[in-house]
C-alpha cells in the first residue's frame, strides 16, 4: 500500500546502519591519530648552527648540543643539526663555558654560536668533604673570595668507594656504596651550578682495593699469583682487562 514501509526493509536498513558505525568510528579515529602525529611533527623543528671560540671564532669540534632530552655532537667544522620539541638549546665542550640560547634564534638559517674559553682553578672536595655541609660551605666560602672558579669532586675515591646511590649492581655487591656522603647528587650538582662553579668529577680508575678483592680474576697480581698490594694496602685491578 502506498505511504506505508515495509517493517523487513526497514528493519534491515537499521541493521545495515549499525554496521557502518564501526567502521565510521575506526575512520575518525584514523583521521584524529593522523591529525595529532602531523602536529607533533610539525612542532618538533630542526635545528642548525655552527659553535665556535669566541676569541678566535675557530670551529669546535665535538662540542655538546643538548635539546630537550636529545644530544648532539658538532662535526670537525663545528656543524651541528638537531631536531625535537623545546625551548631552549644547550652547548658545552671541553674546556669552554656552557651557553643555553632560546631554539627560537634558530630557525631562520645557520647561526653561530660563541663559547668561551674557561681556565679552571679548582678546589678539590674529597669523598667525605663533598658530603659535610660545613666543610661545604667553607670550601665555597673560600671561592667567593678568591679566584677559584671550579670545584673537583670525588665520585670514586682511592679506595673505591662511591659516594652516591647507583643503579650499578656490582658496586653494592662488592661494598662501594657502603658509606653514602652525597644523599642527592643530582641537586648537589645543581646547588654547584647555580654558584656558577665549573665541577669536575674526579674518578680513581684501576686502584680499586675494593672490586680487586670482591673480583681477584680482575685484580692486579705477583708472580707467585698473590693479589699485588701498594703501600697503602690497596689492591688494583688489570688495566689491561676491558671488564676491569
Amino acid at each position: 500500500m502506498e505511504g506505508t514501509r515495509d517493517p523487513l526493509v526497514e528493519l534491515d536498513l537499521r541493521d545495515q546502519m549499525k554496521r557502518q558505525k564501526p567502521s565510521h568510528l575506526r575512520s575518525a579515529i584514523a583521521l584524529l591519530v593522523l591529525f595529532a602525529s602531523v602536529s607533533i611533527c610539525s612542532s618538533a623543528l630542526a635545528y642548525s648552527g655552527k659553535v665556535v671560540d669566541a676569541s678566535t671564532h675557530a670551529p669546535l669540534a665535538d662540542a655538546i648540543v643538548t635539546l630537550g632530552d636529545l644530544t648532539a655532537r658538532t662535526n670537525r667544522d663545528g656543524i651541528f643539526e638537531i631536531n625535537g620539541p623545546g625551548d631552549s638549546i644547550g652547548f658545552r665542550a671541553y674546556g669552554y663555558m656552557r651557553e643555553s640560547l632560546p631554539a627560537s634564534g634558530f630557525t631562520i638559517g645557520r647561526r653561530d654560536v660563541a663559547l668561551t674559553a674557561f681556565q679552571p682553578k679548582a678546589l678539590y672536595l674529597s669523598f667525605y668533604g663533598i658530603g659535610s655541609s660545613k666543610l661545604r660551605e667553607a670550601a665555597l666560602g673560600l671561592i667567593d673570595t678568591t679566584q677559584l672558579n671550579a670545584v673537583v669532586v670525588d665520585i670514586k675515591s682511592d679506595r673505591g668507594m662511591i659516594p652516591y646511590k647507583t643503579s650499578l649492581a656490582l658496586a653494592e655487591e662488592i661494598g662501594a656504596e657502603r658509606i653514602i656522603t652525597i644523599a642527592d647528587a643530582r641537586n648537589l650538582l645543581e646547588g654547584l651550578h647555580r654558584e656558577h662553579l665549573y665541577v669536575i668529577a674526579r674518578i680513581v680508575v684501576f686502584k680499586d682495593d675494593l672490586l680487586s678483592k670482591a673480583r681477584p680474576d680482575l685484580a692486579v697480581k705477583r708472580s707467585s699469583g698473590a693479589i699485588f698490594k701498594d703501600r697503602e694496602d690497596s689492591g688494583w685491578t688489570d688495566a689491561f682487562s676491558k671488564e676491569a
